[in-house]
């Protein structure tokens, strides 16, 4: 009964890693629970200094709320980025929170504040509620809400064109610019940001996304494969080839993707989920054990390696751990 019982629990966690498994970065959302146009869970959270904030006290005002952790580069740099947003439109109607998760960052944030100047509070999340209310999948994650506290629009990670599209987004919900003008802007912004080789490479990783999205795995791969020989710095490529490769048992290839990844970003979790995964399959269940723990430590929205970590505790013959990683991940990600 108990073999039974875990197989029961990996097969419906199975249909959830799946889905998992085609969600890299760029085709999912940063709020998991959120929906555009949805009026966002209302909350009270104390800043550095102890003083209550609620939401819903900002209506009538444009909201940004930056979701942080205070040892991530992308982070400070959102942070950072939202000061100069915060103060050219605070006085249009702004309101900008900075928001982390765990209450031991709060010196951490506090010397970030001082040394960025930062104007806007920076509040303490503890005990992860509006985490969890939110469906928070990565860091930094930026939400945009209007005046009638509605969710509009997200902005996942971090990257050089943040600051100047939460600017036009805020901007636009303030009415002091047109849809024209940003499209005008971010044309603008593209061309002096990209050289023609990174233009073609998105332009195949979109089309890479959009196969993928379409149950075309193997067929995505040689725009995945283009895309990085075009911009070998795009992560997102190596990830989604990785996994592929992985579902191909091209274990070899995977690896390689996936380490080129750590190499530019060390806390990729997908990265790590991914070394995890060809450990697996190559029969080293304590060198992927080892990873999938590290990957699950890091990671927001653990479910994937949770998964992963299951099979090697299967194979590994510790029923019981694997049915309760099992039941973690199922639970985790109903939420």
């Amino acid at each position: 009964m108990r073999f039974r019982g875990t197989h029961l629990l990996r097969v419906a966690i199975v249909l959830v890693a799946a889905t998992l498994f085609l969600s890299k970065p760029g085709l999912c959302t940063a709020f998991r629970n959120l929906e555009n146009g949805v009026v966002v869970p209302d909350f009270t959270l104390k800043d550095l200094a102890g003083f209550n904030h609620t939401l819903s006290a900002d209506r009538g005002k444009v909201v940004i709320l930056c979701f942080v952790k205070a040892d991530q580069d992308r982070s400070i740099k959102a942070l950072n980025d939202l000061t100069r947003v915060y103060g050219i439109l605070k006085g249009s109607g702004l309101s900008v929170y900075g928001v982390a998760n765990e209450p031991k960052e709060g010196s951490s944030l506090q010397g970030l504040k001082d040394k960025l100047d930062i104007g806007y509070p920076i509040l303490i999340d503890e005990g992860k509620k509006v985490y969890g209310s939110y469906g928070l999948f990565t860091f930094p994650a930026t939400a945009v809400i209007d005046q009638d506290g509605r969710f509009v629009y997200e902005y996942a990670s971090y990257s050089s064109d943040f600051e100047q599209t939460i600017m036009d987004k805020a901007s636009l919900l303030l009415g002091l610019i047109t849809e024209e003008e940003i499209a005008k802007s971010e044309e603008k912004h593209e061309i002096q940001e990209l050289t023609p080789e990174q233009k073609e490479a998105k332009r195949s990783l979109q089309m890479a996304k959009v196969l993928l999205g379409r149950g075309f795995g193997s067929k995505a791969v040689p725009s995945l494969e283009k895309a990085i020989a075009l911009d070998p710095s795009l992560t997102e490529a190596r990830i989604l080839v990785g996994g592929i490769y992985v579902e191909e048992e091209k274990y070899a290839q995977a690896r390689e993707q996936f380490e080129k990844v750590l190499e530019v970003n060390p806390k990729s979790n997908e990265a790590r989920v991914g070394i995890g995964s060809v450990l697996l399959a190559e029969g080293d269940l304590d060198g992927a054990e080892e990873e999938l723990k590290k990957a699950i430590v890091m990671n927001p929205d653990p479910t994937m390696g949770m998964y992963r970590l299951g099979q090697v505790y299967e194979k590994k013959g510790e029923v019981e751990k694997a049915m309760e990683v099992y039941r973690e991940a199922l639970e985790n990600r109903l939420k």
